[in-house]
């Protein structure tokens, strides 16, 4: 850490270790990488929205700010260093793709109904797919998710059956961010 003071008290970095992909040398890592994005004396100020969305890795990524956002402080709106450290462990190439599928679940079941429907749907491939195909295939693409022949019941999508009907694979490609 050289001169810099730790960030992550001794409790935050046993309960990260357990929680994220990430070792102890590179919680490290991510805590320096955090004291040079909040430049304040103890690095306390926290990385509002604006800020973390243009980090270098996350750019051009069209999920993070969508993860940046799940994890921002409720009150003031910013990332600590905790909350950094947990944007990178869920975007790490190392965490698997069911805890990936599992939190994208979460960032999209917008309404809160262990469901998603409709708008939930047509959001997440709005995010996905904004700019590369028109909303006509995106309307397609919802409803014929929606209507998948897996479905208990049609119109809506269980987080069970999100995580069964989203490849591996895709999700790593989409959800993975290397930092360290």
């Amino acid at each position: 850490m050289g001169n810099q003071q730790a960030i992550l008290s001794d409790l935050d970095v046993q309960e990260l270790k357990e929680t994220t992909p990430f070792s102890e040398g590179d919680l490290k890592k991510l805590e320096q990488r955090y004291h040079q994005l909040d430049k304040s004396p103890e690095a306390t100020d926290g990385i509002p929205y604006a800020k973390m969305i243009l980090i270098p890795e996350l750019r051009g990524n069209e999920l993070c700010p969508h993860v940046v956002a799940a994890n921002l402080d409720g009150r003031s709106g910013c990332v600590y260093a905790k909350q950094f450290v947990q944007i990178f462990g869920i975007l790490s190439p190392k965490a698997k793709p069911g805890e990936k599928k599992e939190f994208l679940f979460e960032v999209f079941n917008i309404y809160g109904a262990n469901a998603l429907t409709h708008d939930e749907i047509y959001r997440m491939f709005k995010t996905l797919f904004d700019g590369v195909i028109s909303d006509d295939h995106i309307l397609a693409l919802t409803y014929r998710a929606l209507n998948h022949k897996s479905l208990k019941k049609k119109g809506e999508i269980t987080k069970d059956e999100f995580i069964q009907l989203i490849p591996d694979h895709e999700i790593v490609n989409r959800m993975s961010v290397e930092l360290l």
